[in-house]
């Protein structure tokens, strides 16, 4: 059985669920964006969307990091082998890093066009670069590339929680749930 100290924080598991469903609009986003045409007037609108999500998502995951740091998750039941333990380390560590890596580089590949950021509507973050197209492509082709090895992670995460959650029944997902 879980009990309360065996849990994440409140706000560890808020910021879990937030990020959570931010990244899966921002794939949703990244699908759809790329069909859209050039000169499509819609386009800059979904673009800055999807920009302004990651530049919060971004901002979420240094946050979550601060507070991993300074509030510790809860261990994992003595019940867990060891190799699982190793496993859920390695995942949830290449989660984190390229959570925080996608929306820097996607960042830093607006640095390299005439638009920048405008964060929601609400203000803009101009170029800091020059309009460099062969920058902005190599940073964006790493973007999409990073965006199949992050629905990948997604995918063994959800999966894994499924099983403790269906098949093992061991109370493992109540430690993130509100």
């Amino acid at each position: 059985m879980i009990f309360g100290q065996d849990k994440y924080t409140k706000i560890a598991i808020f910021l879990h669920w937030v990020v959570g469903l931010l990244v899966l609009s921002l794939i949703a986003l990244g699908i759809y964006m790329h069909d859209i045409p050039k000169g499509d007037p819609d386009r800059a609108f979904f673009f800055n969307l999807h920009k302004s999500i990651g530049v919060t998502v971004g901002l979420l995951m240094l946050i979550r990091l601060w507070w991993r740091r300074k509030n510790l998750p809860p261990a994992l039941p003595n019940s867990i082998p060891g190799w699982q333990r190793r496993l859920s380390k390695l995942s949830h560590g290449l989660l984190y890093g390229v959570l925080i890596v996608m929306p820097v580089i996607g960042f830093a590949a607006s640095q390299f066009t005439k638009y920048g950021v405008t964060y929601f509507g609400l203000f803009k973050i101009s170029p800091m670069g020059s309009n460099n197209p062969e920058i902005r492509d190599w940073l964006q082709s790493i973007h999409h590339d990073l965006s199949y090895v992050i629905m990948g992670l997604i995918a063994i995460h959800i999966l894994a929680a499924m099983y403790h959650w269906i098949v093992l029944r061991d109370g493992i997902i109540r430690r993130m749930l509100p």
